[in-house]
């Protein structure tokens, strides 16, 4: 079995929904491949966000830090995006709506939806989107793509991630991620480790907390607010330690009990057709 060498957001996620998913997933020395999920969620969200990032990256002014990629091959969302970014960045040229349409015109084919539905839904969703995206205020920039390694005492392995966009205004802070599923409300964003995940990883790398925490819902242009205490901060800090413990338990004893969610486990988990558990549910 593979070492817990690090942790992240995603794989804290996948541990919370299901232990035995987290270990195919990451500590399985077999590394199976993921069967029957739905792809286009992760490739639709990979499009949008290169898109809502590379249009500040590229205003005259704004230099913000992006690692071109060694050979990239288009064979995949990633990798055309990869290619467009390396060709931007290479050229240094501003983008308007019409170039950020035609990049979406040219990677979106590449999504798998499972309906003509869902597909025009998602277009014209995403179309709406970039419209506005020069609209948009990006005067007060402070980051993009901010890489981030938290290390969390009582031996925790460290914390990795990367936090979409960071501002400051006047009165500090703003953290913001892009989302394209539908928007949480206040209460259930509240609930979520990852902004409180941010926000340490801000206080390490600015020395200070935001003051203000946004999720941007792309497909529906609803930006949703929080205001976190440090109080929140600490809760999630000791969750993750005990998510470890959790972690190395099962590690050391091969026992990664298996969790069945319906809908988690047809749509996103990926490793049914390994899990016990779930063939009891859908014989």
């Amino acid at each position: 079995m593979r070492e817990i060498r690090q942790l992240s957001n995603s794989a804290l996620d996948r541990f919370s929904q299901c232990p035995r998913s987290y270990y195919f997933q990451y500590l399985d020395p077999a590394r199976p491949k993921q069967v029957g999920t739905e792809t286009f969620y992760a490739d639709f969200g990979l499009l949008m966000h290169f898109l809502v990032e590379f249009y500040p990256r590229m205003l005259k002014g704004n230099d913000f830090p992006f690692t071109l990629a060694k050979d990239p091959k288009p064979h995949d969302m990633q990798g055309l995006l990869n290619c467009y970014g390396n060709q931007l960045m290479e050229k240094r040229e501003e983008l308007d709506v019409e170039k950020m349409l035609m990049l979406y015109d040219n990677a979106f084919p590449l999504i798998s939806f499972p309906s003509i539905e869902k597909r025009d839904e998602y277009y014209a969703q995403g179309k709406i989107y970039i419209e506005n995206i020069p609209n948009m205020d990006w005067s007060k920039l402070v980051g993009l793509e901010v890489e981030f390694k938290i290390d969390i005492q009582n031996q925790t392995r460290p914390i990795k991630g990367f936090i979409d966009k960071l501002e400051r205004d006047d009165k500090g802070l703003v953290v913001t991620d892009y989302k394209t599923s539908k928007p949480y409300s206040p209460a259930a964003t509240m609930r979520k480790d990852q902004l409180p995940i941010y926000g340490m990883a801000c206080f390490l790398l600015y020395g200070e907390l935001p003051y203000k925490y946004r999720y941007d819902f792309v497909r529906f242009g609803k930006v949703v607010e929080v205001e976190i205490p440090i109080e929140r901060l600490t809760t999630v800090s000791n969750n993750i330690k005990f998510k470890y413990i959790q972690m190395s338990t099962y590690r050391n004893t091969n026992k990664f009990p298996a969790i069945y969610q319906d809908f988690y486990c047809k749509n996103f988990c990926g490793f049914t057709h390994l899990c016990s558990k779930f063939q009891e549910y859908n014989d």
